[in-house]
């Protein structure tokens, strides 16, 4: 059976924290080589579990590549990235999003 898309997504939530109303949350986007999801949705989870809010995993199995999308609190933003260059060495941050008042809570 053909697939429309080689484009497989998968979310997760991990655990929540107490939102607060003057929180401010970005979004965080990482690169990695790797079709592996299972084994990096444990590694970021044992990682910054407790920091993000929210990650979103989409899968390229075509090119072997995972784009992991995760949520954080801005004031968290350092420990969560020195957290996730320690865990996943070889991932490349792109574009970090601030998520305005209108952002939906997962």
């Amino acid at each position: 059976m053909r697939q429309s898309s080689n484009l497989a997504v998968a979310y997760a939530s991990v655990p929540r924290r107490r939102i607060a109303s003057n929180v401010q949350w970005i979004r965080l986007r990482l690169a990695v080589s790797s079709a592996q999801v299972f084994m990096l949705r444990q590694t970021l989870h044992r990682a910054i579990g407790n920091l993000a809010r929210v990650y979103v995993v989409e899968v390229d199995h075509r090119h072997g590549e995972t784009t992991l999308h995760v949520e954080v609190e801005r004031e968290d933003r350092e420990a969560a990235m020195h957290a996730i260059m320690a865990a996943l060495p070889a991932a490349e941050f792109g574009v970090t999003t601030m998520l305005g008042d209108d952002h939906a809570t997962h």
